[in-house]
């Protein structure tokens, strides 16, 4: 706005001086033209031109605002002036071209100029062509010295003027973008709390959605874990209820005849037979102390002792806790694959590899495939409890994953990828 006031008060400056110049220059014209006209052939003025013009200037109403009034030729030179001044003075070439193209050129002027004494007054200094009258040929150039007492009270008051208006319109600019800013603080602060509130509350959801999905977590390992507490019961059920009704049966089977005797005595073994082998796959050996390697050392130690075979191991990079859910699924999974292993395969070179990374438990199973026919014993044709849909539906319920894939040298690989969540290392299920 201080820029603006700056400008605009400059520009009212201007445009007023040049006007005052303009009209002054009109009445210059019409004063000194009939005076100058020996310019035309001479290029001098004569004495009694130089009187009346001087006359007029000091007895003449003119000589109240004009202080001075000075002629120049065509060519620059200083021909006459009604006051002190330097002969040999010159005007600018700049100007020259100015006043040959018609111009009326002005400026403030406060003090001497080519010459002239010190007035101690304020003026307009004008330069304006002076033309033959009737005519645009140029005489010469005229230049006077204009008091400006009227054109600077005039300009003092717009002054002023000008500068209350921008005074109050800065105030009014000010106050209308005090109100905006206020307005717009408010939408923010407004806005701020409300995304505050909105955080907040995705927070709070964050949370009890994260306490849900650990209740989730919770109830399935729980789910594992009763799903193999209903299984021992069901083994140890069927040891103690029909595994003994069957034993008592075979005692108290009667002597003769002794063909009917020995038929019975063979199916009841084998039915007795089949179900101790069931008991023995639902029942699981007490693990509830040991650790994840524990855990699967355990299940090929079972299988050992089943089936007379030999199973290497790499049980590598385990924690030393983890769920129980996780270790009894490990249990079944390293079970159920070495069981099948020995049905399909007859057992060649079983291994068992496991790996612990990026909170995953990785558990791989392989065999070479079967060389010859497979083994007659009495294991080969156990039932197992689990199948591979089963275990599949068992690795899954912990959101793990189970892949079986054939190895190019032969026999297949069973990998099993069980996710561990840091925190359930240093806790244990219920």
């Amino acid at each position: 706005m201080v820029m603006l006031g700056y400008w605009v008060e400059r520009r009212i400056r201007t445009g007023w001086e040049q006007g005052m110049a303009e009209i002054g220059a009109h009445y210059l014209q019409a004063f000194l033209a009939p005076y100058v006209l020996d310019l035309e052939h001479t290029g001098t003025l004569s004495e009694g031109s130089k009187d009346r013009i001087k006359a007029q200037v000091m007895e003449s109403p003119l000589g109240q605002r004009v202080t001075m009034i000075k002629i120049w030729s065509r060519t620059g030179k200083l021909i006459y002036s009604t006051g002190k001044a330097k002969e040999d003075a010159q005007l600018q070439p700049s100007q020259i071209d100015r006043l040959l193209r018609g111009q009326v050129v002005v400026s403030p002027h406060n003090g001497d100029s080519h010459g002239d004494e010190e007035s101690g007054q304020r003026s307009l200094e004008t330069y304006a062509p002076i033309y033959k009258p009737g005519t645009n040929t140029i005489l010469g150039f005229g230049e006077f010295y204009e008091v400006s007492f009227s054109l600077d009270r005039e300009i003092q008051q717009l002054r002023y003027a000008t500068w209350f208006l921008i005074l109050n319109v800065a105030i009014l600019i000010g106050f209308l973008l005090y109100l905006t800013i206020r307005h717009a603080s408010h939408i923010i602060s407004s806005q701020q709390s409300q995304l505050e509130a909105n955080l907040a509350r995705a927070s709070a959801l964050a949370k009890r959605n994260n306490m849900l999905r650990r209740a989730a977590d919770q109830a399935r390992l729980n789910a594992a874990v009763s799903n193999e507490s209903y299984l021992a019961r069901i083994g140890a059920d069927l040891h103690d209820g029909p595994i003994q009704m069957l034993s008592l049966l075979i005692l108290r089977l009667p002597d003769e005849p002794p063909e009917l005797k020995a038929q019975l005595e063979q199916l009841l073994q084998q039915t007795l037979a089949e179900l101790r082998d069931l008991s023995a796959g639902l029942v699981l050996p007490e693990i509830r102390d040991l650790s994840p390697s524990d855990t699967i050392e355990a299940a090929i130690k079972r299988h050992e002792q089943q089936t007379g075979t030999i199973v290497a191991r790499a049980l590598v990079d385990l924690p030393d806790q983890m769920p129980e859910a996780i270790r009894l699924c490990a249990f079944r999974v390293v079970q159920e694959a070495l069981m099948n292993a020995y049905k399909h395969a007859h057992g060649h070179n079983q291994r068992v590899e496991t790996r612990f990374s990026a909170e995953t438990l990785d558990i791989m199973i392989s065999d070479s495939g079967p060389v010859g026919d497979a083994p007659q014993s009495g294991a080969s044709q156990q039932r197992s409890p689990l199948g591979l849909k089963g275990l599949e539906s068992r690795v899954k319920a912990l959101r793990g994953s189970l892949t079986v894939m054939a190895q190019p040298q032969g026999g297949l690989l069973l990998k099993v990828l069980l996710p561990v969540r840091r925190r359930s290392l240093r806790t244990r299920v219920e």
